[in-house]
């Protein structure tokens, strides 16, 4: 075999490993990215039940589903001109603000965005805001 032969089966080789394992690769990381919403959403479940029971200030809260429309990581800093910023983290510490899509929430079954955050000492998250979306 001269070496222009060799150079394509090399080539050939190649490119079925790289076509082989890239879909693999791909579908490991959307199961992998699924499972860290689930989790996390499982961590926040209690936080988004209250919040319902409180804006719809209900006893109950039900919803069909949910998941993370938005994350954003945040930093509070220190200026040494002007002070601290305002926030209940440390200096320097990391807080995430998250927001949370719901459907089907309540007897309307109405669409629901809830805005949760983390900046606190104890890095709790807690409701900042929501938007509620009557279901047509």
């Amino acid at each position: 075999m001269n070496f222009k032969t060799r150079y394509c089966y090399l080539s050939l080789i190649c490119m079925l490993l790289i076509h082989i394992t890239t879909p693999t690769l791909a579908a490991h990381s959307e199961i992998r990215e699924k499972n860290l919403e689930r989790a996390l959403l499982q961590q926040l479940h209690s936080v988004i039940v209250a919040s319902l029971k409180d804006i719809y200030m209900t006893e109950y809260a039900t919803f069909n589903c949910e998941r993370i429309s938005n994350i954003n990581e945040k930093v509070t800093v220190k200026s040494k001109d002007k002070g601290s910023i305002r926030a209940d983290a440390l200096h320097g510490a990391k807080y995430f603000e998250i927001t949370v899509s719901l459907c089907n929430v309540g007897v309307k079954k109405d669409n629901v965005e809830l805005y949760l955050k983390n900046d606190t000492p104890t890095a709790e998250f807690y409701l900042v805001g929501y938007i509620i979306t009557p279901k047509d």
